[in-house]
């Protein structure tokens, strides 16, 4: 759960949450909302945004990939006008925050939509002669860089699906990298050698990549 919670100080409009209270009303997967606001500390002081909290039952956050679930949630938009966010927590972690926050919904009869969002992830076919143009890019322009690889992502609800990305993998030594890091000088070298992705995240080396990772780039050992 996060830090710096408390009593919200920005109300939803009616219409907002009708519309929200009817969205959570169709379907069986959340069983709590509690708006709440969250303090975080800004360059010159506090900041405050408001944010909805749901809850899915501890069993199902134990289980379910939920970052699926919070990247396909339709949720209806909450504000135009203010600055606001959707969090999905286990139940136990909720209910505490009935003691200063504002229940907007509380399921009594679980609704038809499962709200079934899961992940797959496979590797990306890249012919070599790319994979050759990509690691000369990288090892001059990141030297920090130890590993790349890419994976293709789709994201279904059920058996339909959603959405499809490519994403990369950029696994650097930390010790030798400054702000803000590779990650974008290793996203253009990838554009340059012809690789299409839509994103990418730094990591730390841990071991092999998964299966589901094509190694784009890797320093050899020695």
């Amino acid at each position: 759960m996060r830090e710096g919670l408390d009593a919200p100080t920005f109300e939803l409009p009616e219409e907002t949450l009708e519309n929200v209270r009817a969205f959570l009303d169709g379907q069986s997967r959340f069983r709590l909302a509690v708006w709440v606001r969250h303090e975080q500390q800004g360059v010159d002081g506090p900041l405050y945004d408001h944010h909805l909290v749901l809850a899915v039952d501890d069993e199902d956050s134990a289980t379910e990939d939920l970052r699926a679930l919070d990247a396909g949630l339709q949720l209806p938009a909450l504000s135009m006008t203010e600055s606001t966010w959707v969090d999905i927590y286990p139940l136990s972690e909720v209910e505490g925050l009935r003691s200063f926050g504002t229940v907007l919904w509380e399921q009594t009869t679980p609704g038809p939509d499962p709200l079934d969002y899961r992940f797959t992830h496979e590797p990306v076919d890249v012919p070599a002669e790319v994979l050759t143009t990509f690691a000369g890019l990288v090892r001059t322009a990141a030297p920090e860089v130890v590993r790349v690889t890419a994976t293709r992502s789709r994201l279904w609800k059920g058996e339909s699906e959603v959405e499809d990305s490519t994403g990369l993998i950029v696994t650097c030594d930390f010790d030798r990298m400054s702000p803000p890091g590779p990650l974008h000088v290793v996203q253009q070298a990838a554009r340059e050698a012809g690789i299409a992705h839509s994103g990418g995240s730094l990591e730390r080396a841990s071991g092999p990549p998964p299966p589901h990772e094509t190694v784009l780039y890797e320093v050899a050992e020695g």
